[in-house]
């Protein structure tokens, strides 16, 4: 499990730090935490590494964790991103960021005993593996998928992949993840990795457009809402 902690104060990085490990040992779990003293440090280092679940002080100098959150969702939607802070006022600014859940300081054992617990039960079901055609996918990096003949082709943040497998067989190997959904004639979304709906496309949050049929627009709108108000909810928010 590899963790970030974004902080600018040392004393609150140690605490924090002992608090995961302290957490890890008793779960027997591997855990490697990495220690930012910035916004604008972090951000430099996601394109070369990857995280599983990153923790952000709201109120830093220089960049702060609202806009260095924004810079993190821009590359990834399925990071666990959980939110420290000292004040609620920046909630409503943290909203877009879509955040696992929130943390008040000072940071108590038992209530990152609590999240910690959370996010072990939400990587578990994310991580799941399936295979299309001798391809291994996790559903949670699909962001959508094209019929082609008797093929699909399946897109996540960076990579194409065309599967021999039919549109009808996908659609169904997909079908137990509620964030999918077919918006078009064999066109398939994922919601979890949708920022917003502009006019009838889909826009990901790696800026790529899934255009949406003029039949379903309102009903892929629901759609899209009630599943980012499902998210909310099953993050205790």
């Amino acid at each position: 499990m590899k963790i970030a902690i974004v902080d600018d104060n040392r004393q609150e990085q140690e605490k924090l730090t002992d608090q995961i490990n302290a957490w890890a040992g008793k779960n027997s779990i591997a855990v490697s935490a990495r220690i930012f003293d910035s916004g604008e440090e972090f951000s430099q280092s996601l394109n070369r590494e990857q995280f599983d679940i990153v923790f952000m002080d709201i109120i830093m100098d220089g960049q702060n964790g609202i806009e260095t959150a924004l810079r993190l969702r821009s590359i990834s939607i399925n990071i666990l991103l959980i939110f420290i802070t000292s004040s609620m006022e920046f909630m409503a600014q943290a909203f877009p960021c879509h955040a696992f859940d929130y943390i008040m300081k000072p940071c108590s054992e038992e209530r990152i005993t609590q999240v910690m617990d959370k996010a072990k039960r939400t990587l578990g079901k994310t991580q799941e593996v399936i295979e299309i055609s001798s391809e291994k996918f996790l559903p949670s990096e699909i962001f959508c998928a094209y019929s082609d003949s008797n093929y699909c082709e399946i897109f996540n943040r960076n990579k194409r992949y065309k599967v021999r497998i039919s549109f009808t067989d996908l659609t169904k190997m997909l079908s137990p993840y509620p964030s999918f959904m077919v918006i078009g004639r064999g066109v398939l979304v994922n919601f979890d990795n949708t920022s917003h709906i502009s006019g009838y496309d889909c826009v990901m949050t790696n800026g790529d457009n899934v255009p949406v049929s003029r039949r379903k627009i309102r009903e892929t709108e629901q759609a899209f809402m009630n599943r980012q108000f499902s998210r909310m909810l099953a993050d205790g928010r």
